[in-house]
């Protein structure tokens, strides 16, 4: 890889002298054109466009223009990019949020997310539909806390909501390659189109493509991989000059090995120093296809109110298979472990259909509202099974079906007591009802024998659920905000995705949530200074955790997934920093601390022959996947424009403390603090062309990205190694 990395820096500069004896097509520009700014970004956390400092909303939020700069492509670099998020990614197609502490690692059909993702404001409820490319978008706003009035269901902990690049009424095109370490080759193409005066169309196409980070010794094959092909497309036809319609259609497909796993136990469950080569015995895959299309009308024809309605429909095909225990039936022996293989298989179909209607004012006056509703129909269709490799001939499979029915109706307004102080306040009913089908087959995999099923029979879970929030804002100074709010969520209860007999039928009770917090957003340096700081108190009841325990009931001897309920209790600071050193240095930093802790919590700790489960009280320990601190610093130096181009650097440091990864807190279930570095170097010889040299985790750090702890064995997923790359971009 040595290699590699020298030839692309040699060519970076080669490709930077060529480019800069091409013909400048523009005038140059002065440097007062070429300015670093601390910019005003538009976001819609509260359903109507408003700007970042003046809504009462903790939000992190990236323009296009960020995060093409920060390298930012997918949800696994947007969170690392983003303190007070942490991922759980198994398997890699199915990422899941925890947004201050609150998200779900639990895959079942009947079980929904906690924080959760939205694509141009449609609903994702599975974790293999928010694995997409981030390319060709507006901005990414990234909402902490609860949303349940305005955004509806399972926005417990927070949301990601990714605002694509719409239609304009002129040509523009973008393409971009890159290449990289470990046989990386990425293209991406943007087409937009004018057809006529009412109609405008906008393509995006994207392809990822590497050799893997890692290599199966067994068959010389690739682990960690990516292969994954993107598209979306828009069109837009105004039907006046003041109501349009626009359709859109994207997919995503992957086709790719799948992970490398290391057992750490014979390693005194210590880190390995150069984790690049696995032997696993079995052939994983990832295999997913998710695609989705949506029709949207908008209207400001009421002249005192702005329209929108949309229908959607989205749908997914989602497979894996992964050797856990990553080695051979020899390796486990020579480690100790029990067990001779562990193979894990998922496969998932999934269809949603959703639409919403809302009418947001525009009243002239101190009074304005939203008010709206929402229907959802999802499908789940899901297997997941255990195989231990002498035992190839035997089947452990739980197949399901989950329909979930949700209607909501929303109204928020708010009132301007006067020209600084203003009150606000919403209030959303839900009303769900979750239909829940499985069938557990043992024995003989030709011919299995069926444990039990309730399909005929399945378990009802029927909810309606109140959320509301309430605050107040206060515009101290032109550049100084301040707010204060009372917030709500709800989500559904919970079926277990591996249940026995006598719980086949029963979800948890829901998960709700009530959060108190208070911010202020500030400018000031005349323009030069940002600090925007957030402190919130939550208080969580019947937080739904997951967690596979050994289940000595079980013929096949393996584990069970286990969901358990508990009262939590969060607190902690947001904060968000920038400062305009100069005209052309600017630096910036993010940082939460968090303190998550469960008031109230039992765990399922195993189950016995009999299936009795034996209790462990883990009340006052720290919630999983929750780091106290989390920090990202970044800075960027731009020139002026010269007759022979700019030039513009950046680095950004991403540091996460110590997390478990187990709600009881067991060391070896741990993941160390970890910093990743990554830098830039971007010439630009005209407007229309980039060429960006980049590294990723600069430094090389070996970090885990997923962990579980299985009779003994600690089995590790890393993060990606050091990669450096060159990305060519042209414009016009």
């Amino acid at each position: 890889m040595k290699s590699l990395t020298i030839r692309l820096a040699a060519g970076a500069g080669t490709l930077a002298l060529l480019s800069s004896l091409l013909p400048i097509a523009h005038a140059q520009e002065t440097a007062e054109e070429n300015k670093l700014v601390i910019g005003t970004v538009t976001v819609t956390a509260q359903r109507r466009e408003e700007t970042l400092q003046s809504v009462p909303v903790t939000v992190t939020a990236f323009s296009g223009a960020e995060i093409e700069l920060k390298g930012i492509d997918n949800v696994q670099s947007l969170i690392a990019a983003t303190p007070g998020i942490s991922m759980d990614a198994f398997p890699k197609t199915a990422p899941r949020p925890f947004i201050r502490g609150i998200g779900s690692g639990n895959q079942s059909g009947g079980a929904d997310p906690s924080s959760v993702a939205f694509v141009d404001g449609v609903y994702l409820g599975r974790g293999p539909m928010l694995s997409v490319d981030i390319f060709d978008v507006e901005r990414v706003e990234v909402l902490k806390g609860p949303q349940g009035t305005l955004w509806g269901k399972n926005v417990v902990g927070g949301a990601v909501h990714y605002i694509t690049q719409k239609p304009v009424d002129e040509f523009q095109a973008k393409a971009q390659m890159t290449i990289a370490d470990y046989g990386q080759k990425d293209a991406r193409l943007v087409l937009n189109t004018p057809l006529s005066d009412a109609l405008s169309t906008r393509l995006s196409l994207s392809s990822i493509k590497n050799d893997g980070f890692r290599t199966n010794l067994n068959d010389g094959g690739p682990l960690d991989d990516d292969e994954r092909i993107s598209g979306r497309f828009h069109a837009l036809y105004d039907l006046s000059d003041q109501s349009s319609l626009l359709f859109s259609i994207d997919g995503t497909k992957d086709e790719a090995a799948g992970p490398a796993r290391f057992n750490l136990g014979p390693n005194d469950y210590e880190d390995l120093d150069d984790p690049d080569t696995a032997t696993p015995d079995s052939p994983g895959f990832l295999s997913r296809e998710t695609w989705g299309t949506k029709l949207e009308y908008t209207s400001t024809a009421l002249n005192w109110a702005e329209v929108t309605a949309y229908v959607s429909y989205r749908s997914l095909e989602n497979s894996t298979q992964e050797d856990f225990d990553g080695t051979t039936p020899a390796g486990n022996a020579a480690a100790g472990f029990p067990l001779p293989g562990i193979n894990v298989v998922m496969v998932e179909g999934a269809e949603s259909v959703s639409a919403e209607a809302r009418l947001a004012t525009t009243f002239d006056g101190p009074f304005n509202f939203v008010v709206g509703g929402f229907a959802l129909q999802d499908t789940i269709d899901r297997e997941r099974e255990s195989i231990i490799a002498t035992q190839e001939s035997s089947t452990n499979r739980y197949i399901a079906r989950n329909v979930t029915d949700s209607i909501g109706l929303f109204v928020d307004g708010r009132y301007q007591v006067s020209d600084q102080w203003g009150v606000f306040g919403g209030i959303r009913l839900t009303d769900e009802q979750k239909e829940y089908s499985i069938r557990h087959q043992v024995g003989d995999r030709d011919t299995p024998t069926v444990d039990f099923t309730t399909f005929g029979d399945p378990g009802i879970a029927d909810e309606q659920q109140w959320t509301w929030r309430a605050g107040t804002d206060y515009q101290l100074t032109p550049n100084v905000f301040l707010f204060g709010t009372v917030s709500t969520g709800f989500k559904s209860g919970a079926f277990e995705e591996q249940p026995g007999e006598d719980t086949a039928r029963l979800a948890t009770d829901p998960e709700t949530v009530i959060n108190y917090e208070v911010g202020a957003k500030t400018d000031f340096w005349g323009g030069r200074g940002r600090a925007n700081v957030s402190l919130f108190h939550t208080e969580y009841s019947d937080l739904q955790t997951i967690q596979a325990v050994e289940d000595a009931s079980l013929d096949v001897g393996l584990t069970t997934i286990v969901t358990d309920t508990g009262d939590a209790t969060i607190e902690g600071i947001e904060t968000e920093f920038q400062w305009l050193a100069t005209d052309n240095l600017r630096f910036g930093l993010l940082y939460t601390y968090l303190d998550a802790t469960f008031e109230h919590f039992v765990e399922t700790d195993e189950i016995l022959a009999d299936g009795t489960r034996v209790l462990s009280d883990l009340s006052g320990n720290m919630l999983s996947r929750t780091p106290k601190n989390a920090a990202s610093l970044s800075g960027i130096y731009r020139t002026d424009v010269y007759d022979w181009g700019a030039l513009s650097m950046g680095v950004e440091v991403n540091y996460q403390s110590k997390i478990y990864d187990d709600n009881s807190n067991n060391e070896i279930e741990s993941r160390e603090p970890r910093t990743l570095l990554d830098a830039h170097i971007t010439y630009e010889p005209t407007e229309n062309v980039k060429l960006k040299l980049w590294g990723r985790n600069l430094t090389d750090e070996v970090y885990r990205a997923h962990q579980a702890e299985v009779a003994g064995g600690l089995f590790v997923q890393y993060g990606a190694p050091r990669q450096i790359g060159l990305t060519a971009t042209l414009e016009f």
